[in-house]
């Protein structure tokens, strides 16, 4: 049996990437002012699926303009050191680790795959010392900088799965973001991590059997 989870909104209470993004920027007066002039065009960018990894690079390469490979990695090792010593404001949802502790308890294999860097994911999953595959957007370098190679969101998130070798049906799906729609219908049992009324009934209006809001 597998279980698949996103990241952002679902384990976690908030945006990994863009709070990683705002350490940097906020740490180097240049970076910050180039991004404050890149912001009026990248983020409207980044609410548009569309163009949403063009924004999202251009972000990640003011970020990590003059860094190379390893320095990248300790970059999102400094930050989730900092993640899981408390020091940032971000955490996991209880209710999300009891979910996924279940699943591994019940003997069922579990992926998380994200939107987020793969790197950067990692670097926050290990730490809990389960096992865990990650899979996530990878990237790649670019005129000095990084920036998305393979963006892993909608179905680029299935697409994940199949080439990782987890098939194209999984029994239980956990996100907090309709862009995860085909994740969602690939799974057997699943669940959208918003209760309430509306959520369900989005869920419905989407046509998924056996769904169900919970809220987390």
């Amino acid at each position: 049996m597998l279980a698949v989870f996103d990241l952002d909104g679902t384990l976690l209470d908030g945006d990994s990437t863009a709070l990683w993004l705002w350490d940097r920027f906020r740490r180097s007066v240049p970076r910050l002012a180039v991004a404050l002039l890149a912001a009026p065009v990248a983020v409207p960018m980044v609410l548009i699926p569309c163009s949403r990894r063009a924004g999202a690079s251009a972000l990640l390469w003011i970020a990590t303009f003059g860094l190379d490979e390893p320095a990248l990695h300790r970059s999102f090792a400094d930050f989730a050191a900092r993640f899981h010593a408390g020091t940032l404001a971000l955490g996991w949802r209880a209710q999300g680790l009891a979910a996924l502790d279940a699943h591994l308890d019940g003997g069922a294999r579990v992926v998380i795959v994200t939107a987020a860097p793969a790197l950067l994911a990692q670097a926050l999953v290990t730490p809990l010392g389960r096992p865990i595959v990650v899979l996530g957007t990878s990237l790649k370098p670019r005129a000095g900088g990084w920036v998305a190679d393979i963006h892993c969101r909608n179905r680029r998130k299935c697409q994940a799965l199949a080439e990782a070798g987890h098939g194209t049906r999984w029994a239980y799906a956990y996100t907090d973001s309709l862009d995860d729609l085909p994740l969602l219908q690939g799974a057997d049992h699943p669940v959208i991590v918003k209760g309430g009324q509306a959520a369900q009934q989005r869920l419905s209006r989407a046509g998924l059997p056996h769904s169900r809001a919970s809220a987390w």
